[in-house]
């Protein structure tokens, strides 16, 4: 018979072992819990942290969208517009302005909003130093505002109500050089702006004002070029002196004309141009030729109707005036094919080569030439009408007619 005691100790023995077993299975089962619950939290974390970064992804592909869009605008008015819509959309901000700096007075001035009234926008100018805006340009600083309600610095409209009482102000600047601010309120009193925010805001103020510096660069270069070509046209004029006030004349038809047709700005300009030498190649055409009074000889007509040719040849090497070069060329052409140098008709002819035809023909029906007087604007008005359609696009007549109206109750208004 075995030793009792040998039995006792391998029950205890298995006693231990299975309550040693049983405690590492509830060990497991609790360390399961405990990871699974730490998981979770790390689930979580992870997916507030990967948010971050889509919305931080986002934001920035939205400004630099926002800087594409932005680079291809040439009004300061239109860009204002942009900004501020843009950044009340990516910032969930309900009213907001664009303010730019007014080289004249050296005060900041609302050229854009959202949800600010026509008053206010009118009314608002503040110096340099002044009110928020006018600290924010002058420290070149973003100023964050928990409270206007309270800010006395806060330039406060008594016909304005804000949802809500937080605001930013960020300036605008390039090249060392303050354009302007952008002011940011928020949507309601759940919205409100962090660091994170405020330097986003900052980075698409910052795109902002090179967009805005462009604009200016490229308004001088226009202004050069026009100065440029202006003094072109002068030029034909001294040449040819029937024509003298001819291109000045022409310019004014030829932007009214366009606008009338709704066409954008950057075509307007180039219209405006050919308008301005179209016939700078009577240059090269003699003097006694162009200032004989009686009828041409046809090998006369030969060389005045060379002078589109030579004109497009002398303006197409100039980058500026490259877009313009197929107007002065083709601006003899007729509506139904019979026009010269190549008998082009309807829509083969440019756009701006039609406009420039219909303007140059009135603009001469109505000037004194060598071989005939000037014809009153009735009887040149009349002669358009009976050629639109053969000479004449009949589109560009009509709203030819409309500008020179608008014009002529312009000059007996002033």
């Amino acid at each position: 018979m075995k030793d009792p005691r040998w039995f006792y100790f391998l029950a205890i023995i298995s006693a231990v072992l299975a309550s040693l077993f049983i405690g590492l299975i509830l060990k497991i089962r609790s360390d399961r819990r405990k990871n699974s619950a730490e998981l979770d939290i790390a689930q979580k974390h992870m997916s507030n942290y990967l948010a971050k970064i889509d919305n931080l992804m986002l934001t920035l592909s939205n400004i630099h969208e926002f800087s594409l869009n932005a680079a291809g605008m040439t009004s300061k008015e239109e860009l204002a517009q942009f900004v501020i819509n843009s950044a009340c959309n990516l910032f969930n901000s309900g009213t907001g302005s664009v303010m730019l700096l007014n080289p004249s007075s050296n005060m900041l001035e609302i050229v854009a909003s959202k949800n600010l009234s026509s008053e206010v926008v009118s009314t608002t100018k503040l110096k340099i130093g002044e009110g928020i805006a006018g600290k924010a340009a002058e420290t070149r600083k973003p100023i964050f505002v928990e409270d206007i309600t309270t800010d006395p610095r806060f330039f406060r409209a008594s016909n304005v109500r804000y949802n809500t009482k937080s605001f930013v102000c960020v300036p605008m600047e390039t090249k060392g050089r303050v354009l302007g601010v952008l002011n940011l309120s928020p949507l309601n009193v759940k919205t409100k702006f962090d660091d994170k925010s405020l330097r986003f805001i900052s980075i698409l103020a910052d795109q902002a004002a090179v967009a805005f510096e462009n604009i200016t660069l490229y308004d001088n270069l226009q202004k050069f070029y026009l100065e440029l070509v202006e003094a072109l046209a002068k030029t034909i004029d001294a040449k040819d002196s029937y024509t003298y006030d001819h291109a000045d004349r022409s310019r004014r038809l030829a932007r009214q004309t366009c606008m009338e047709m709704g066409l954008p700005e950057s075509i307007i300009k180039h219209i405006e141009y050919a308008t301005l030498v179209h016939d700078i190649g009577k240059i090269a055409i003699d003097n006694h030729i162009l200032s004989k009074p009686g009828k041409l000889t046809p090998e006369e007509r030969k060389f005045i109707e060379q002078h589109p040719i030579i004109g497009s040849q002398i303006v197409e090497p100039v980058t500026f005036l490259s877009p313009v070069a197929p107007m002065v060329l083709y601006h003899q052409e007729w509506f139904n094919g019979k026009g010269y140098p190549e008998g082009l008709r309807g829509e083969e002819i440019p756009l701006g080569a039609r406009v420039v035809c219909v303007i140059d023909s009135y603009d001469a029906m109505t000037s004194d030439r060598p071989y005939r007087k000037a014809m009153k604007h009735n009887d040149a008005v009349s002669e358009l009408m009976r050629a639109s359609g053969t000479q004449f696009d009949p589109e560009i007549v009509e709203s030819f007619l409309r500008a020179l109206e608008k014009l002529n109750n312009f000059s007996k208004n002033e």
